[in-house]
């Protein structure tokens, strides 16, 4: 009994090893490390910021309260600190960054966008606005897109799911053209 126990412990070492690699080759992880070491080192945000690595690059994921007040698309003043220093970051680097707008809570009563996803998109351009105006960052590397409630955290990342409602910065790590 104990010898199967080790062969099925060393089969499934193997797989997440062989599975880890081929992972790792579909990405430059060593580009993507040092963004996020720079992210970590540089944007300090008042609330939570997770990083994922997905095939498609590192997702950078910030509470909206960081930048939204309840059911609004304008930019808080404490936010743009933070988006001046991912600004920073982001002119460091040659990749295409999408700014994806993910959000619960569109409320017409404090807001003029009566659906979910509206109210994400509109915020995910706000953000982008600003980067490309006031921080000089190329229209040709930034992408906006509104998720709503179509893609919360909870189900796609994480058992987290008070990052819900979030502004994700998708660092693409392969050439993105218009």
């Amino acid at each position: 009994m104990r010898i199967f126990k080790i062969i099925i412990f060393t089969y499934l070492i193997s797989l997440f090893y062989f599975n880890i690699s081929a992972c790792c080759t579909a990405y430059d992880l060593t580009d993507m490390q040092k963004i996020e070491y720079l992210f970590k080192s540089t944007v300090k945000p008042d609330g939570a910021m997770y990083f994922t690595y997905v095939p498609r690059g590192l997702i950078v994921s910030i509470d909206e309260n960081v930048f939204f007040n309840h059911a609004q698309e304008k930019i808080k003043k404490e936010g743009l600190c933070v988006l001046n220093s991912i600004g920073n970051v982001l002119a460091q680097t040659d990749k295409s960054c999408v700014i994806e707008g993910h959000t619960e809570n569109a409320d017409p009563e404090f807001s003029s966008y009566k659906a979910n996803w509206e109210l994400s998109l509109a915020r995910a351009h706000s953000i982008t606005m600003y980067l490309m105006r006031y921080l000089k960052i190329s229209p040709e590397r930034l992408y906006c897109i509104g998720y709503g409630e179509f893609m919360p955290y909870v189900d796609s990342v994480s058992k987290d799911a008070e990052m819900n409602n979030r502004i994700d910065f998708v660092i693409i790590d392969y050439h993105a053209e218009r």
